[in-house]
């Protein structure tokens, strides 16, 4: 390939996009859903069985988030605001 890539997309042009399936696998992982005017969290930690936490408010779910990503944790947004 001569010259530079073009990654203004985001990805390497001859990879294709990972789904999420294949990104998670069987790491643990976190769901955020928007719920009742609030957020729920299900989180699911390799070899524990699932946590549910329901956050009232975006900032309490955003310190739960960086939390988990801290913690190593892989986590997406799922129909949330």
């Amino acid at each position: 390939m001569n010259g530079p890539r073009d990654l203004r997309r985001g990805g390497k042009p001859f990879e294709p996009r990972a789904g999420r399936d294949e990104v998670v696998g069987s790491k643990s992982h976190f769901r955020v859903y928007s719920r009742d005017g609030g957020f729920l969290v299900v989180i699911q930690r390799r070899g524990h069985p699932e946590e549910t936490e329901f956050c009232h408010s975006e900032g309490e779910m955003n310190r739960l988030r960086r939390k988990l990503s801290d913690d190593g944790l892989i986590g997406w947004m799922r129909d949330a605001r």
